[in-house]
């Protein structure tokens, strides 16, 4: 599990309850059902306009996405087997990979462009296809960021929304008496409260957090590739190495 997002979110909380005991605040008084059906109510039929149905039913697929730590390997470790494999290809042609690509462990993609540099394809081909497996997987993590996204942009409306419900509501009590009407004002801009927390503290963070694992993933696809090309291409190991290395060099990334 991804603790940044636990920890951050409650980190969040914590503050936010801390000041208000601080200054002497009753936390119960930011509780109100009314308001929260109306900010997520109202987001997620939002979304649902602006995304699809279908797309909107994956937000917990997409929290789990957020929520789990992917078994991604190190930089370093990638430039190893590249290495590796490089130095097989080189001394005893690139047909003894045939075995040791079809292993556990190995990389569905990195196995798929090995297999394509096996079976004869040019690098024109290799290049193409890993590359479209590249935009294909980029296309499905952006619907889940955008949709991330569409929600942090349009709860703050919905908590506007929701305050101005409020007030209207209160405005017209008025006249039976003014002894609730503070209590009234309050309840309603807790809408706004709300609105602003969870686009700020859990929709867009989130939206992040799948944006930045996505630009890692393809990242290190693009090191896979650029290794399998080298193979194919009899580059020396050493070089392909130096190669390797300077492209997680030139992202500012540790290489362990």
């Amino acid at each position: 599990m991804d603790v940044s997002i636990l920890g951050g979110l409650i980190i969040g909380l914590m503050a936010i309850a801390g000041s208000v005991l601080l200054d002497g605040g009753d936390l119960r008084a930011f509780v109100n059902l009314p308001a929260f059906l109306i900010i997520f109510g109202g987001t997620v039929g939002a979304t649902i306009v602006t995304t699809s149905l279908k797309d909107t039913l994956t937000l917990p697929r997409l929290v789990g996405r957020a929520l789990r730590v992917d078994a991604e390997p190190e930089p370093h470790e990638v430039i190893a087997i590249l290495v590796d494999f490089a130095q097989t290809a080189r001394k005893e042609g690139i047909l003894a990979l045939q075995d040791r690509v079809s292993a556990n462990g190995v990389d569905p993609f990195l196995r798929k462009g090995l297999e394509l540099v096996i079976d004869g394809a040019d690098e024109t081909i290799v290049r193409e296809i890993m590359q479209t497996e590249v935009h294909s997987m980029q296309a499905r993590h952006a619907k889940g960021i955008e949709i991330f996204g569409v929600m942090g942009g349009y709860a703050p409306t919905m908590g506007i929304i929701g305050t101005v419900m409020g007030l209207v509501h209160v405005l017209s009590k008025l006249g039976e008496g003014t002894d609730s009407l503070g209590q009234g004002i309050a309840v309603a801009f807790l809408a706004t409260f709300y609105g602003i927390f969870s686009a700020n503290v859990l929709f867009l963070p989130i939206s992040g957090n799948l944006k930045a694992k996505s630009d890692a993933e393809v990242r290190m696809r693009e090191v896979m590739m650029e290794g399998i090309l080298g193979i194919q291409s009899g580059l020396n190991p050493h070089m392909l190495e130096q190669k390797l290395r300077s492209y997680f060099a030139s992202w500012g990334l540790g290489e362990g």
